[in-house]
């Protein structure tokens, strides 16, 4: 009987712990413990292409470019209400200017859904009624002062140019 006791215990156990994990996990549907946050990006820049990377504590969005007047859309899990602590930057560039911005911070953000206009002065975000301009932030300079130093990307959108690769004869020499 105590055998069988312990067995659904720790089967009960597993399923919790499954079921946490798979909660916590990038691109997994959460319906329970995290409630899902889209952020949209416009590009309003006029005649310029709009390049970005957007990345978090734990994830990379990778690098994007929008022509004039394009949109792109991400999503991810946010943290329960009361913990606070999810945080999205980006650094945006175009036409030789780079600037950072934090385009999602929970405590700042009440949205469901955070539309961005991307304009040379700062960021908008976008409301039926109105926009909330930004400025744009200083390199390094985030929301939170205190994650300053975790927080700052090491990440430019420079990239090294490609290998030149040098064909080799029959041989297999030079």
């Amino acid at each position: 009987m105590i055998a069988l006791v312990n067995k659904i215990v720790l089967s009960s156990f597993m399923l919790v712990t499954i079921f946490v994990t798979l909660q916590t996990m990038d691109g997994v549907e959460s319906f329970f413990f995290y409630q899902k946050a889209v952020v949209g990006i416009a590009n309003k820049l006029p005649n310029l292409k709009l390049t970005f990377h957007c990345k978090d504590k734990y994830r990379d969005n990778g690098f994007h470019t929008l022509a004039p007047g394009e949109n792109y859309r991400f999503g991810f899990a946010i943290t329960p209400i009361f913990i606070n602590r999810t945080q999205w930057f980006c650094l945006f560039s175009w036409d030789g200017e780079s600037h950072n911005f934090d385009i999602y911070v929970q405590e700042r953000d009440d949205c469901i859904f955070c539309q961005w206009l991307i304009q040379k002065s700062g960021p908008c975000k976008y409301y039926a009624t109105h926009l909330d301009c930004y400025q744009w932030k200083t390199t390094g300079q985030h929301e939170h002062q205190e994650r300053k130093m975790f927080l700052i990307s090491n990440t430019s959108i420079q990239q090294e140019p490609p290998v030149v690769l040098q064909p080799l004869n029959s041989q297999g020499r030079n």
